[in-house]
């Protein structure tokens, strides 16, 4: 019997000692996947709180201002053509204009349209007022256009709270 308990007892204590070597490995097997994990977790957090301090290149804006899709310009012809006469001198001059204003909004076109006499005068009115030998000239031309666009924004600002004349172009401009 004696015999037999020793039997037990080493083969109970081989038990233990394998059970103590296997949970020695289970927890180093664990600290290498929590370390494993901390430095995933730790790289997951540079890369992304990281690329906040990157400089923004000239292709990356490029890239964003193609991508945004706009709006189609509309072009509202004032019809008839302008025909204006001057006095320079002792003969009678003419001016006969062909002119389209470019907007981006649907608003500026309906109220060109409802508003199309008061903005054929406000035209005729300016064109009048410029001197025959400027209008020949290509900044002449260039400042009448500027000087149209800007009565014209004011006119559209009054009537339909928006200033979206972009450009006033001259589609037929002759001088006689």
């Amino acid at each position: 019997m004696a015999k037999e308990q020793d039997l037990k007892l080493e083969g109970q204590e081989g038990e233990e000692e394998q059970s103590g070597g296997g949970k020695k490995k289970l927890i180093i097997i664990i600290a290498i996947v929590l370390i494993v994990l901390l430095a995933g977790g730790g790289a997951a957090a540079f890369f992304l709180l990281g690329g906040e301090e990157e400089e923004v290149t000239d292709e990356e804006v490029v890239e964003e201002v193609v991508e945004e899709p706009e709006i189609p310009a509309v072009y509202v012809k004032l019809k008839p053509e302008f025909v204006i006469s001057f006095q320079v001198g002792t003969r009678q001059r003419y001016v006969q204009a062909s002119i389209e204003i470019m907007t981006r909004q649907q608003s500026i076109v309906d109220a060109l349209e409802l508003h199309e006499p008061m903005v054929r005068n406000e035209v005729i009115n300016i064109v009048s007022r410029q001197e025959f030998a400027k209008l020949r000239t290509a900044e002449g031309r260039v400042a009448l256009q500027n000087a149209l666009k800007s009565a014209i924004t004011e006119m559209m600002e009054r009537e339909a709270g928006s200033d979206g004349v972009e450009a006033v172009l001259f589609t037929n401009f002759v001088m006689q």
